[in-house]
């Protein structure tokens, strides 16, 4: 199972030092996020943070995209269907068969985020996204590209069984879900039991890790893999149980020296792994 560095574990840093430092720790790669790149600039960009990497012997495994591909204004939908384009045009010119990203959010509450994405989400918002996705999936697989929806708070798909909702109206076999436990156990109409991936048996095309501990009221992700409230291992081994052979990602986003993250999570899931396969 490869293990993928999400490259806004170092979004205080120049990309090259998550580069360095993914080669120092014995990642697999990065995924990249545009706190390093310009979508408005991928042509360019693109190639140039795939030569850096190459300095390092790191590869670009995934690189996200966003955009409103729910908004009522048609004009907002087609100029982020333009940018989707471009990006996977990009993507699939140099190699990168894997993008992940979101159709866009709804937020009326910004305390709970239970109250948002498909709490408030109506059809016409699926209706929408999957309107534009039947469209941007075709033309990633013409170009052997994967996309994913992140599982994410505020989105609508925040959930497993939402996330279905949407997949099923694309209807595409490259248009695969995200599954984000860090995300969800911040959104209390999402599933918390691993057990729930079997909503999405054969639709995973990748998959985030992250913890977070909830104290206080106040959900913080300032915590590694092996600490917070998520039993990560429990994830991975469903993952194994249902024959998911990767890659997945792990995501930083909290606070302090990433440097330390970045050392101690990939050598846990490591860890982890062999003892599940002793």
């Amino acid at each position: 199972m490869d293990i993928v560095m999400h490259s806004y574990t170092f979004r205080a840093y120049p990309l090259e030092e998550a580069f360095r430092n993914a080669k120092r720790f014995g990642w697999d790669g990065i995924e990249l996020q545009p706190c390093h790149f310009d979508p408005a600039r991928i042509e360019t960009e693109l190639p140039a943070a795939i030569a850096l990497g190459g300095q390092y012997d790191v590869p670009i495994r995934c690189v996200d995209f966003g955009g409103d591909f729910i908004s009522g204004e048609p004009a907002a939908v087609e100029a982020s269907v333009r940018q989707m384009e471009r990006s996977i045009e990009a993507c699939g010119r140099h190699g990168i068969r894997l993008m992940n990203g979101g159709v866009g959010s709804l937020v009326v509450d910004r305390t709970d985020y239970g109250k948002n994405g498909s709490a408030i989400a109506e059809d016409v918002h699926y209706e929408r996204a999957a309107e534009a996705f039947r469209h941007l999936g075709g033309f990633a697989a013409e170009r052997d590209v994967c996309l994913v929806f992140e599982i994410h708070m505020n989105s609508i798909h925040d959930t497993f069984a939402s996330t279905v909702r949407l997949l099923d109206l694309i209807g595409l076999e490259n248009v695969m879900a995200n599954p984000d436990p860090g995300n969800m156990f911040a959104t209390s109409t999402a599933e918390k039991d691993p057990g729930a991936l079997d909503l999405l048996a054969g639709r995973i095309g990748y998959f985030h890790f992250k913890n977070c501990a909830h104290t206080g009221g106040e959900y913080n992700y300032s915590v590694r893999l092996r600490e917070g409230h998520i039993d990560t291992s429990q994830w991975l081994a469903k993952l194994v149980a249902m024959g998911f052979a990767g890659p997945v990602c792990i995501e930083y986003c909290g606070q302090g020296d990433p440097h330390v993250a970045a050392e101690e999570d990939i050598r846990y899931v490591r860890k982890t792994l062999e003892r599940m396969a002793a």
